[in-house]
């Protein structure tokens, strides 16, 4: 079964809607200008006629017979109602603007709470609710899911015999190989120090040991340029309806340990 094509469009980024929102009051901020610009044309005529009131109409085509007096209250009340409209309209944009930083605040500080900080994929603690609504989402559907496990092998070798940084680096490469052979329809997580979990969207078990197949492919080419070792074990399961998330993660967790103990140790190799 071929995958589908992960769609173009997917949800509105906290700094997209920060542009949508600025376009919004940047519309709003000329439709003031204009009211500004009519009543100061407003305020021109007004005081034209009545500072001029036998030239100021041409032709004495229009005369208009208002009392001096009246016509600077009318005068004055435009003016106060032009001061009022501009005093409400940086009230509201202010205001939009507190909550827009505040939802944006709020966002962003949950976004941060689901990415994980060195490989900037989604972390253990945004697993749960993930897997919960794939699964509901493939069994309302009647589409595959499945799950595969990723684990670097003799990741504790490496940082002892390179260092912590240059592990750090193997997760981060990891992670983008890992992300670079799946949709955008589908998930990359750390689930562990060095394991991560792929969450395949209408994917069933052979699509997903393609998947994987490029992952071992790019894995091996990084590698080839830093000669560091590195390979990985993965573990591939398909979900089945009734199951739980507990019990898929269990599931391809297993078959991803039943790989890793099939390799010869580092003792073995030398």
């Amino acid at each position: 079964m071929k995958r589908p094509k992960a769609e173009t469009t997917g949800p509105i980024t906290w700094q997209g809607r920060l542009k949508l929102e600025l376009s919004r009051l940047e519309a709003r901020n000329r439709q003031t200008r204009w009211i500004g610009l009519l009543a100061v044309v407003i305020l021109l005529l007004g005081a034209g006629s009545l500072l001029f009131r036998r030239s100021f109409w041409l032709q004495d085509a229009l005369e208009i017979k208002v009392p001096p007096p009246l016509l600077f209250v009318l005068l004055v009340l435009i003016i106060l109602l032009v001061l009022y409209l501009f005093r409400r309209e940086l009230e509201i944009r202010r205001l939009n603007l507190l909550t827009l930083e505040e939802r944006l605040l709020v966002e962003n500080e949950r976004s941060e709470g689901m990415i994980d900080s060195l490989t900037h994929v989604f972390n253990r603690r945004f697993l749960a609710d993930l897997l919960q609504g794939e699964i509901a989402r493939a069994e309302r559907n009647g589409r595959p899911l499945t799950l595969a496990m990723c684990d670097v092998d003799h990741f504790k070798q490496v940082n002892d015999r390179f260092g912590h940084a240059v592990g750090d680096e193997v997760l981060a490469q990891t992670a983008n190989i890992l992300k670079s052979c799946v949709r955008g329809s589908d998930h990359v997580v750390r689930y562990g120090g060095d394991e991560f979990l792929l969450v395949l969207s209408e994917t069933d078990e052979m699509d997903a040991a393609a998947v994987l197949g490029r992952v071992r492919q790019k894995v091996a080419e990084w590698d080839r340029m830093r000669e560091l070792g590195v390979t990985l074990s993965l573990g591939v399961y398909a979900h089945r309806a009734g199951q739980t998330a507990a019990q898929d993660i269990a599931a391809v967790d297993a078959r991803m340990y039943a790989e890793k103990h099939s390799l010869p140790t580092v003792s073995d190799r030398s």
